[in-house]
């Protein structure tokens, strides 16, 4: 941001247009001059500036510089100067009192406009006697606005509790034992036995001759003796049968 300085001068001999008053304290005069200039600001409708330690180190040490020259300039306005400002201005003169220089000031068009400056806030006020002539040294300034770091918001997400809620549920009866049910051991079926038929073949029959027709033995007389054709016959036939 662009800073701006301004500089004026009371150039011409204050104690000849007003006479000199008898000189008080250099600092008595120091608040004197701040308490004329907040007037005028407050007449303006204007705040009143604030006396900033900085600002009268610098007024003091650059109103010394001119008696010991016994002339007044304008200093390097950012010279000694710590705060971080945006405006700065400055008024110097030389005369015999407080109230004829502040006159002076207020009648001179460009040094009135730092005395009522709305933008100024804080003032420095430096005055050095030399004999009888005061110099004076007025510094104005503004200061930087006040950095503040950013907001930053970050999306919330409401968050719904869950509700608690207590439900009494009677227990329902304890079931009725039951009869264990008789172990049945599982019976494994016996495996069939594998069989195995083995079928001999058909063997053939040796021719035989049919069987003889059973005869029923005549009765035999007891007191006879089977002849011996009988008894072969017989013989024959148990050998068929065996």
């Amino acid at each position: 941001m662009r800073k701006l300085v301004f500089g004026l001068i009371l150039a011409f001999a204050v104690s000849a247009l007003y006479p000199a008053t008898a000189q008080a304290d250099s600092a008595d005069d120091e608040s004197s001059f701040v308490t004329k200039i907040n007037e005028l600001r407050a007449s303006k409708g204007l705040p009143s500036l604030q006396v900033n330690a900085n600002l009268v180190a610098k007024a003091r040490a650059w109103s010394a510089g001119m008696a010991a020259a016994g002339k007044i300039w304008h200093s390097t306005l950012s010279d000694g100067v710590t705060a971080d400002w945006k405006k700065l201005g400055e008024n110097v003169g030389m005369g015999g009192s407080v109230d004829g220089l502040h006159k002076a000031f207020v009648a001179s068009p460009h040094h009135y406009d730092n005395l009522v400056d709305p933008a100024f806030g804080q003032v420095g006020i430096g005055i050095v006697m030399s004999g009888t002539t005061m110099f004076v040294t007025e510094v104005f300034m503004q200061l930087m606005p006040a950095k503040t770091a950013p907001i930053v918001t970050l999306p919330t997400t409401p968050i719904t509790l869950p509700q608690l809620t207590t439900t009494t549920t009677a227990k329902p009866p304890a079931p009725k034992p039951t009869a264990p049910k008789p172990a049945v051991a599982a019976v494994k079926p016996a495996a069939a036995p594998t069989t195995t038929t083995t079928t001999a073949p058909p063997v053939a029959a040796p021719p035989v001759e049919p069987a003889a027709t059973p005869v029923a033995a005549a009765p035999v007389d007891a007191s006879r003796a089977p002849s011996p054709l009988l008894v072969s016959v017989l013989e024959r036939l148990r050998t068929f049968d065996s």
